[in-house]
């Protein structure tokens, strides 16, 4: 059975995982995609309490599963 991500799955992830603005979480393209597509319109990233969110476009990442990336800021 496939894992639904929507808004409330990545602010609980947030939460659980105490996560700052040091990071960015990574989706499967498809999970990315029902996120966020709204009628006609694609973003290429999302911002979810102050966490950017990105789809995976080397295909690393499974379906229904969320990747922690950590931001190096020089």
């Amino acid at each position: 059975m496939k894992k639904t991500i929507d808004l409330a799955t990545i602010k609980n992830f947030i939460l659980t995982n105490a996560l700052s603005e040091n990071v960015m979480l990574m989706l499967h393209p498809s999970n990315f995609e029902k996120l966020a597509t709204t009628g006609k319109k694609k973003a290429k990233a999302l911002c979810v309490s102050g966490i950017n969110v990105i789809a995976d476009d080397n295909n690393e990442i499974s379906e229904g599963e969320i990747d922690v990336l950590e931001v190096k800021f020089n």
